[in-house]
């Protein structure tokens, strides 16, 4: 039951966040709300990966590092320059595939009992590891998204939009 929880949790935000971006017009995808802070396109294509990022590391064949792991994420998805709201949900339809066999592969019992370790040293039952990392980021930079999107695009988004699957003019 858990793991059917975290795993729709997850789908869900990746949907909305893939919907989201279906909003952003060709033209915007530079938009920056400060010159410190990403673009559109490079918060997309950090999401391009983002949500199944740890998973895949906590269940990669090989040993590599984090370092390694990630930055043949970030090159994968550098790929995707231009980045565009079409090549976007393409990469969030194989990132909800990805998470979706991974899940497959889980099992219930191993969502309380099998330790993983963060970067940062801290372990962590997984189930609780997937709230920190997937659930979480994935909530988090949705919330940035559909900020950009109102700030930068003029479209008319309402709190709804950010929460739940809904249908936008």
């Amino acid at each position: 039951m858990f793991k059917e929880y975290l795993l729709n949790s997850i789908t869900q935000e990746m949907k909305l966040i893939r919907r989201l971006a279906s909003k952003v017009p060709a033209d915007k995808m530079n938009y920056k709300a400060t010159n410190d802070t990403r673009s559109i396109g490079e918060l997309l294509q950090y999401l391009s990966f983002s949500g199944t990022g740890f998973l895949r590391f906590w269940y990669r064949t090989d040993e590599s590092d984090l370092k390694t792991f990630f930055g043949a994420l970030r090159a994968e998805a550098a790929l995707l320059t231009p980045m565009t709201p079409e090549l976007f949900v393409q990469a969030m339809d194989k990132q909800i595939a990805e998470v979706t066999q991974i899940f497959e592969g889980i099992a219930e019992s191993d969502l309380h009992n099998k330790q993983v370790t963060y970067p940062w040293g801290d372990t962590a039952p997984l189930g609780a590891a997937i709230i920190e990392t997937s659930v979480k980021w994935l909530s988090a930079y949705k919330l940035q998204l559909f900020t950009l999107i109102k700030q930068g695009t003029g479209q008319k988004l309402n709190t709804p939009d950010a929460w739940r699957l809904t249908v936008m003019e």
